[in-house]
């Protein structure tokens, strides 16, 4: 039988500080994420050693200088052998040729052992391209590495790479000890900043704090020292000082009013409500539309229980036009957020996202909260329909949102709905795949067959390498289906054929493939073959079970194919559409000789059926095989 549901399984085309003082402190290093600051944090990330390239960058020459141990005497002939052997292994690097270079390196060892640029060339080799589960690799990394060091204690970039080793390591301590002898002949921006970063991820503030006034006193004070110095203070519980690097801003940058506003957030933290208060009306009297007050100032309102204030300052800054664009979906999303934990009334909630999308959008931004918010309190589809239609209003080639309204009406069963939608998506989003397997599919289900093969093509002509794979294949087995149906049989073989290049597992193709293939009669051990694996791998689906006894039965095989139609008649109910089971099962159990079971089978499907050609047919087979008796 053939399997005719196309609406598979949806195509994949969601501290103690407070709130308030730890959103704006994220507010300030990312608005401050250029310079030293960065520097700070991104200088050397943590990462898995083996990820790492510990090698000095190209074109720039390892430090040469006097090597402190006892230098392996060899000749002049050796020595000469042993750079052919160095020079070789590093072009072997280049070309990356990496047992070549592991080759040469070793040979060059065996010639002079404790030659530092060898050792550490093949200490990176080690560390580098070891599986991180290989320890003993990776131990004998690490001491090449260590001897490269001992052996040119003045080379920087040997330093450094071991340091970075050591650090994704988690050996903080040695890392650090290391930049610090670093520091003392390369005192500059990028190692200072390093240190920091170890300092703090080592939980060492102390020490970072020292590295960040070193720094200071190399370039001078800047914002993003002060800050990082601010954050540093507040990871050491150290209010006091904490407090005093805020003042520091707020008398260096007077015009700045964050930092006043930053300083109002930590009053708040430590009790001091009435001073946070005022600083924060400060502000807003100096700048009514100052940002970073209003969040505080509404977090403060929050937390204090004064809701009216609160309420009102929230419409405010909703619906100022003149409201940065963040600010008003940082307090949108508050509000939201608070009415879905507390499971408060919607009403007021919808009611303020109404009015603010009444207003020009610079982005989709609001209409997808307003969305989110729909979905976190499971509102029925038609509001979650509203949402998905402005956010499209706004942005119309948003194609998320139309898969949204795709999926409802799919599952609302509307076609002329689901073309409409996809036409759409295919005019915003013509590499989107799926618009075009849904629109086939709905003109398919309306019985537009040819509109349907034509809008499939298109979607072929659409698929390419980075297209998923069972989606393409789907939209091949469908147009095998639509092909068949009005009569292009070779072209939906060919159809069908790439769908299984595509998915070898489609089920739903191996099925209907099978099947189209047994009713033409047609390559009837292929078909045995695709059929079996649908029973295999879904051996309790009725409409597989049919198509394999059915095979089973044109190959004259009588006595298995009973025993399979027999199974899919467990799983069949006794509906319209399973009619064309029972009549199969009749025409089985003739065959294998239960004349009588067949009477009942046919009378089954005659009672079942809707379509007159097949009542014909039953009733001709009830009429000969009485007949006969």
């Amino acid at each position: 039988m053939k399997q005719t549901s196309y609406i598979p399984e949806w195509h994949k085309p969601r501290t103690s500080w407070s709130p308030a003082l730890l959103h704006w402190c994220g507010v300030l290093l990312l608005a401050m994420a250029s310079g030293v600051l960065t520097a700070c944090h991104t200088a050397k990330p943590l990462v898995k050693p083996d990820t790492v390239a510990m090698t000095a960058p190209k074109g720039v020459k390892p430090n040469r200088q006097q090597h402190t141990g006892v230098a392996t005497q060899v000749s002049y002939a050796a020595g000469r052998r042993f750079d052919a052997l160095f020079l070789e292994a590093i072009r072997q690097k280049e070309a990356e040729h990496i047992d070549a270079e592991y080759e040469l390196l070793d040979a060059a060892l065996k010639i002079r052992p404790d030659a530092p640029e060898a050792l550490y060339e093949m200490g990176v080799l080690k560390l580098s391209y070891s599986m991180y589960s290989d320890t003993l690799s990776r131990a004998q990394g690490d001491t090449l590495l260590r001897r490269a060091v001992e052996l040119e204690p003045g080379n920087c970039y040997f330093k450094e790479t071991l340091a970075t080793y050591l650090a994704n390591s988690a050996k903080f301590a040695e890392a650090i000890n290391l930049y610090e002898e670093i520091a003392e002949n390369k005192e500059n921006e990028e190692t200072l900043s390093t240190l920091i970063w170890l300092y703090k991820t080592s939980g060492d503030y102390a020490g970072a704090i020292r590295t960040i006034e070193r720094l200071e006193k190399l370039d001078g004070r800047s914002e993003p020292l002060s800050m990082e110095k601010f954050q540093t203070y507040l990871a050491m519980k150290d209010d006091e000082h904490a407090y005093q690097a805020i003042e520091d801003l707020c008398a260096e940058y007077p015009y700045d009013l964050r930092y006043r506003v930053l300083l109002g957030d930590l009053y708040d933290q430590h009790g001091y409500h009435e001073q946070a208060l005022d600083i924060y009306r400060d502000v807003l009297t100096a700048e009514p539309d100052n940002s970073y007050a209003q969040i505080s100032l509404l977090a403060y309102y929050k937390a204090a229980g004064a809701d009216s204030l609160y309420l009102d300052l929230l419409n405010r800054v909703v619906l100022n036009p003149r409201t940065q664009s963040g600010a008003r979906l940082e307090a949108m999303r508050g509000f939201a957020v608070d009415n879905v934990r507390n499971g408060g009334d919607a009403a007021p909630v919808l009611a303020l996202f109404r009015k603010a999308l009444a207003e020009p959008q610079e982005n989709r931004d609001m209409a997808e909260m307003l969305a989110d918010y729909m979905v976190e309190k499971r509102m029925p589809d038609d509001s979650l329909l509203t949402a998905m239609h402005t956010i499209l209003s706004i942005e119309p080639d948003y194609t998320k949102a139309r898969l949204q309204i795709l999926r409802i009406m799919l599952q609302r069963n509307n076609m002329d709905q689901v073309a409409a939608t996809c036409r759409e998506g295919e005019l915003y989003d013509p590499a989107e795949l799926t618009f075009y397997y849904y629109e086939g599919t709905a003109l398919y289900r309306m019985g537009r067959d040819h509109e349907a093969i034509r809008q499939l093509q298109h979607g072929v002509e659409r698929i390419d390498e980075s297209t998923d794979r069972e989606l393409a294949s789907d939209v091949y087995a469908l147009m095998g289906d639509v092909m068949h149906g009005v009569g292009l049989k070779e072209d939906a073989y060919a159809a069908y054929d790439h769908a299984l290049t595509y998915n070898a597992n489609n089920l739903l193709c191996l099925n209907n493939f099978a099947y189209f293939l047994s009713i033409d009669k047609r390559q009837l051990d292929k078909a045995e073959r695709m059929s079996r694996r649908t029973v295999e791998a879904e051996g309790d689906n009725a409409v597989y079970l049919d198509t394999y006894a059915w095979i089973l039965y044109l190959k004259k095989q009588y006595a298995q194919a009973d025993i399979y139609i027999k199974e899919a008649l467990r799983y069949t109910e006794e509906v319209a559409e399973n009619a064309s089971i029972f009549e199969h099962a009749g025409d089985i159990a003739y065959s294998a000789g239960n004349r009588h079971a067949a009477f009942g089978y046919w009378r089954k499907a005659l009672s079942l059926s809707t379509d007159r050609t097949a009542k014909r047919r039953v009733q001709r087979k009830l009429y000969r095989t009485r007949r006969t008796r």
